[in-house]
């Protein structure tokens, strides 16, 4: 499989070198798939035993209840894992659906096979396996800060724990949102009409400034 040139950048392949990947590839099944738009990754209660990773695109995690309403829990990007909670578990099977939402490429690879290596590559098979646990407990943060979010009781403190967070992690009082306006009321829980209106409230009383998808925390 041709993954030299996109995988220099991704946390998942940190010490592992291209030439590396490439004597690895066969050893943990790894291939490469891409998605269209709204495309399915994986859906909610199946099976799990191959851990992607996103080259290119976005996939967002999602959650439906009995109802049919939808939560956005994640926005994966380039770096990001797909399924990997779930490949580890006992049972194996996605409590959420995973889902391009735009154009995406992703690379899969056999979890069983990261996790117990094998004689030819061993050597770089535990770097490997070493990464994978950091972007799992990355994951967990993420989810963490969902939580975090989504446990504020008004609409403005979800936006407000919202950017805090991001600010954090981007180091900056002007955030630029990873998200649409539309995935951004999902993952607040909220409509989208009346995430609008109360940003656009949160403008007029100078709280914030708006343009575009940059925010300015003032």
């Amino acid at each position: 499989m041709d993954t030299e040139a996109q995988v220099a950048d991704i946390p998942l392949f940190k010490g592992i070198s291209p030439k590396e990947l490439q004597a690895m590839a066969g050893c943990l099944d790894m291939h490469k798939r891409s998605f269209e738009r709204g495309e399915i990754v994986y859906l909610t209660d199946q099976h799990i035993s191959y851990v992607g990773v996103v080259i290119d695109g976005s996939v967002q995690m999602t959650h439906e209840d009995i109802d049919g309403n939808r939560t956005l829990l994640a926005a994966l990007g380039p770096g990001e894992l797909v399924g990997e909670t779930f490949a580890c578990g006992a049972q194996r099977n996605s409590k959420v659906t995973f889902q391009a939402e735009e154009a995406s490429t992703l690379v899969f690879m056999a979890f069983d096979r990261v996790l117990h290596s094998c004689n030819r590559v061993c050597r770089f098979h535990q770097r490997l396996a070493s990464n994978m646990v950091e972007q799992i407990c990355a994951k967990n943060v993420q989810l963490m800060d969902k939580i975090e979010v989504s446990s504020r009781k008004t609409l403005r403190d979800k936006i407000r724990a919202y950017l805090s967070n991001l600010s954090q992690k981007q180091n900056s009082h002007t955030v630029r949102l990873p998200l649409t306006r539309t995935a951004l009321a999902e993952y607040l829980d909220a409509n989208r009409s009346a995430l609008t209106r109360e940003l656009g409230r949160m403008q007029d009383e100078g709280i914030l400034e708006i343009s575009g998808r940059s925010i300015r925390i003032c």
